[in-house]
């Protein structure tokens, strides 16, 4: 009787063309290669499965509750960040050169911090669950679960957000801490010019003036505490008064003179 090779596995047909007498049973060796090749083409035709995509659920009281005070904690932490980096903006503030390194790796503790949370906020499924909804919403393709493209934004918008904290740490809380918290008193220091900009406007920063005493710092330069006719007679390695106050954290300039 000559065998059903249609109701055979691919691995029980190669072993069966293995051990197959080819010279005495040409016709079976055929049938064979026929039910071998009809099984590729049966692979070939099956449809690949789709990606998972997640859609939203309904959400449950708990949940509603838990969404309200995410919300009302990011609205607190963005009017601290912006407590901390407001006064960056209309004050300039010169750091303690032996504060730097103490500052910069806090600050740079607090953006990894800020960048793994938030990393780990956006690749979760629940975040994919309201973006799909959004996107659903505005006639648009869902997002799958495995879609490179939900890594790569997840991973770009947790690294824009670590930045601005660690500015926010570095440059804006020794302000704040300086201006409100802190002790500072009101001084005089004497500074060596170290370079000036061509033009005495610059956006946000009118009448700069690099300092050489704080050369080794990013932030070595002083705005918008000097009018426009005496920057004009300023000159590099001409010394100067910086008027302000003082604190453990550094000295917040407000005017200068000769």
């Amino acid at each position: 009787m000559t065998p059903d090779y249609s109701r055979y596995s691919k691995a029980e047909l190669e072993e069966a063309l293995s051990t197959i007498d080819k010279a005495q049973f040409p016709e079976r060796v055929e049938q064979i290669h026929q039910a071998l090749a009809s099984l590729d083409a049966s692979k070939d035709d099956c449809p690949v499965p789709e990606q998972e995509v997640l859609l939203p659920e309904p959400e449950t009281p708990e949940q509603m509750q838990r969404k309200i005070l995410g919300t009302l904690a990011l609205i607190f932490a963005g009017l601290i960040f912006g407590a901390m980096l407001l006064p960056v903006y209309f004050h300039t503030f010169l750091l303690n050169n032996e504060m730097v390194t103490p500052l910069k790796w806090v600050a740079l503790t607090a953006g990894l911090g800020v960048f793994v949370i938030t990393c780990k906020k956006f690749l979760h499924t629940n975040h994919l669950r309201k973006m799909n909804a959004e996107r659903l919403a505005k006639g648009k393709k869902p997002i799958s679960v495995d879609s490179p493209r939900r890594f790569y934004s997840a991973i770009g918008a947790a690294l824009l957000i670590a930045l601005f904290a660690t500015f926010a740490v570095y440059r804006g809380a020794p302000v704040a801490l300086h201006l409100y918290v802190l002790d500072a008193r009101t001084a005089t220091e004497q500074v060596t010019i170290a370079k000036l900009p061509r033009r005495f406007r610059r956006k946000h920063c009118n009448g700069k003036i690099y300092l050489a005493e704080y050369s080794a710092q990013f932030f070595d330069y002083v705005c918008q505490v000097t009018p426009r006719s005496q920057w004009e007679q300023l000159r590099p390695g001409q010394q100067i008064r910086l008027h302000g106050s003082r604190s453990a954290l550094g000295f917040l300039a407000r005017k200068t003179s000769l």
